[in-house]
């Protein structure tokens, strides 16, 4: 078992998610906070607001946050009481993200408390440097990270979230296919080597397995259920050791998110934004039909109408990912052949009428 580590750099030793303790069960945030000691809860409003009637006992302070700006991060951290002896992240990745920042600032042990099961913030101890929305540092060993005690997966509590913050979260692990796809697309041009079907096949399998058993879990209606909690969990959960991590298999879509956050200056859901990302990828090699065909069978939004992003908004986010992977060191086909001009007129009325 690694130990818990932290630290203003080397993000890139964070534990590894296999190792991460998990709870999951109704009733939990109240049985578990019960047993805390004096604490801090890192949250947004909307987040509180659903997990505070759970919670046993009121925390020694609460922070709330609405950005992963430092400065903002470092006021909110400033204005806690400095007594604390746990600090508790309670939302999605951006208030879980949040509090890995301030337990590494007052040097405290952390608890995530996930209210919607949207991100892999929910597995990993790094964490971003923002200024303002922009995501700036070359990620891995420039990042800080935090480890933290264990995640606690109470039932009652997500699932009083929208149903597609929840889906977001298999966005977030089926958008990795986009790199099997263009290792294929580099390798057909002579651009990579020969794909390696030993490498890829049981990753594809495990997405295939994702996109056929999570319909199961649903009720009669297509509700999620505790079921499907906890499969989006799990699915997060094992992402790291089952997905292919290949210099040729870069995953050019899931760094659509950085760039959105970048250029709108603003954010909408990771996992959704994961998927879409995903997507115009694999339009762009000609293999899209299984991974959308595996998005919509498991309810994941990633049509840009569905998830509130506009036609010129996606059209400014495309314009500049040449620029936006260049200075990532991301050798993608977003950036080798951008989705502009004539092409993303094609783009956009393919990806709002399939």
């Amino acid at each position: 078992m690694t130990e818990l580590g932290r630290g203003w750099t080397g993000g890139n030793q964070f534990r590894p998610a296999r190792e991460v303790e998990i709870k999951y069960g109704h009733g939990l945030l109240g049985d578990e906070s019960s047993k805390w000691p004096r604490n801090v809860v890192i949250t947004t409003p909307t987040a509180w607001k659903t997990a505070r009637p759970h919670i046993s006992h009121e925390p020694a302070g609460v922070g709330f946050v609405n950005m992963l700006d430092w400065d903002h991060l470092e006021e909110t951290s400033n204005a806690l009481p400095d007594d604390a002896e746990l600090v508790v992240g309670v939302g999605g990745g951006t208030a879980l993200d949040a509090s890995k920042y301030v337990a590494l600032k007052k040097d405290l042990p952390l608890i995530l408390v996930p209210t919607v099961v949207s991100t892999g913030a929910i597995i990993h101890g790094i964490f971003g440097i923002w200024k303002g929305h922009n995501l700036i540092g070359g990620g891995g060993s420039d990042w800080p990270y935090c480890d933290f005690e264990h995640v606690l997966v109470d039932y009652d509590l997500i699932l009083e979230a929208p149903w597609n913050l929840n889906t977001a979260g298999i966005g977030d692990v089926l958008c990795m296919y986009s790199g099997i796809s263009e290792w294929r697309y580099k390798a057909e041009l002579g651009e990579a080597p020969t794909v390696d079907e030993r490498l890829t096949h049981p990753t594809i399998d495990y997405y295939r397995q994702i996109s056929s058993e999570f319909p199961k879990t649903l009720d009669p209606a297509g509700h999620l259920t505790p079921d499907s909690v906890g499969f989006i969990m799990k699915s997060i959960h094992e992402r790291d050791d089952r997905q292919l991590v290949s210099p040729h298999a870069p995953g050019g879509g899931h760094g659509l998110c950085g760039l959105l956050e970048q250029v709108l200056d603003t954010g909408l859901i990771h996992g959704e934004v994961a998927a879409l990302g995903a997507v115009a990828v694999c339009w762009a090699t000609g293999d899209y039909q299984e991974l959308m065909q595996q998005l919509d069978d498991c309810k994941v939004r990633f049509r840009p109408n569905d998830m509130g992003l506009k036609r010129n908004q996606l059209r400014d986010v495309l314009e500049h990912a040449p620029q936006w992977f260049t200075s990532q060191d991301v050798t993608t086909v977003l950036k080798s052949e951008p989705i502009v001009g004539e092409r993303f007129d094609e783009f956009w009325e393919f990806i709002e009428t399939h």
